[in-house]
């Protein structure tokens, strides 16, 4: 019995739907063998020519078809492209190597043809390679209704072939990415859910709670405090998980407002608007037209798109740049207690001040004053939730000098003066 490849390496139905159009498309046949040369897979159940059939027939014939397409399979992996060699028939005949990862696990076999009309002297050599056969007249007569194809013809079949192979590799690669992060998410859920019951904290009570650790995940989020923003997120989903037992439609509800107000709040903290509403637009259409089976396939969907939006707050092409505002950013993070002024940033970078400030404007939109305020003001609304704190603590907490400036300043970022806001949190 044949061995088969693992399912989850390649989706088989797949396979077979891409090497049937190829087929559709030249003509050629085609088939798919794993490294010890056995066929797995004709795609369509295309039959061989009758001059393969009547090759197999014979004793060993199939060890030795076997054993060609092992060998061209090797070395199709080891030059990780097209090989093409003639079998120990006589015809001419091409491997794709199939690679994962850098490791082969199989090929596809593509011809089973002629690059030239037989002549006499083709007739010699077919009968010195086939010797013991029993009836070769036969045999000639089905080589002579073999196609002709051309040495170019050939040649972009293969790699024609290559890509197709490329493309059903990327797409598996990519799904047993999405298939290993989608079982990482199941074990962090349980982890997280094992450490909340130890700890013996409460599953949330209500919604409003949850909408608190969601406005606590969008500070995050314009802030570009990755770290604490996928920590926030990864609670968020476990909070949604014990609430919502598995309801799938009401998961996806929840998922698909928390990528709108990500996509909003990873514009506000500096990325590119037209970029994050295109990512936003493909996502919503994803997720409204598969019909997700588990809740962790929705969870991976918006982790996914909440690390790209991060990633979109930093778009600069030269590298040395991005590294230069993200360092400047984490300094604002440590210190913003602190009494920082632009200059103090600049000389922990060892940069002047309107380089620095030339980046963040071109980087972020906005100057490093906006985003030293942007940081106080969203650390002052998680230090508010301290009933203990006073609006004159907070205010000093955050690096404020003057209490009046703080209240001007957080009105006009949240909406509220910050007594207003205190208040409705009690």
């Amino acid at each position: 019995m044949p061995q088969t490849l693992d399912s989850n390496l390649l989706d088989p139905k797949y396979l077979e739907e891409n090497l049937g159009s190829f087929h559709d498309a030249t003509g050629l046949h085609i088939e798919a063998i794993n490294n010890e040369g056995e066929t797995f897979s004709v795609p369509g159940n295309f039959e061989r020519s009758e001059f393969c059939k009547y090759i197999r027939s014979q004793p060993c014939g199939e060890k030795k078809c076997m054993d060609s397409y092992k060998r061209a399979s090797m070395e199709a992996a080891k030059w990780e492209e097209p090989y093409f060699f003639r079998c120990h028939a006589g015809l001419v005949i091409w491997a794709v190597p199939i690679m994962i990862r850098g490791v082969s696990i199989g090929s596809i076999i593509c011809g089973q043809v002629l690059m030239w009309e037989p002549d006499h002297f083709f007739f010699q050599e077919l009968k010195k390679l086939n010797a013991g056969i029993d009836n070769f007249e036969w045999l000639k007569n089905m080589a002579c209704k073999l196609e002709v194809v051309s040495p170019s013809r050939s040649q972009a079949a293969a790699d024609m072939l290559f890509v197709v192979v490329n493309h059903i590799v990327k797409r598996n690669i990519n799904s047993l990415e999405e298939i290993a992060a989608t079982r990482q998410q199941q074990q962090q859920i349980r982890q997280e859910i094992e450490e909340r019951k130890k700890k013996n904290i409460p599953d949330l009570d209500n919604y409003d709670d949850y909408l608190k650790k969601e406005r606590k995940l969008l500070r995050y989020i314009r802030m570009g405090d990755r770290t604490r923003a996928n920590q926030t997120l990864q609670s968020l989903l476990t909070d949604l998980h014990t609430r919502t037992v598995g309801d799938l439609e009401t998961v996806k509800v929840r998922i698909l407002e928390l990528a709108t107000l990500s996509s909003r709040a990873a514009v506000e903290g500096g990325a590119n608007a037209e970029r994050i509403m295109g990512l936003l637009k493909d996502f919503n259409r994803e997720i409204e037209g598969e019909g997700f089976e588990r809740v962790e396939k929705y969870f991976y969907k918006i982790q996914s798109i909440v690390e790209t939006f991060l990633e979109g707050m930093f778009t600069l092409a030269d590298k040395k740049h991005i590294a230069i505002v993200k360092s400047a950013r984490d300094f604002i993070m440590e210190n913003y207690a602190l009494p920082l002024t632009v200059n103090d940033v600049a000389q922990h970078l060892f940069i002047s001040p309107s380089h620095l400030s030339r980046l963040f404007r071109e980087e972020l939109d906005c100057t490093i004053n906006d985003y030293l305020t942007r940081v106080r003001v969203e650390q002052a609304v998680e230090i508010m939730k301290k009933p203990e704190f006073s609006v004159a603590q907070v205010s000093k907490a955050v690096g404020f000098k003057n209490q009046s400036y703080f209240c001007k300043v957080f009105r006009k970022y949240i909406g509220v003066t910050p007594l207003t806001y205190k208040n409705s949190l009690y």
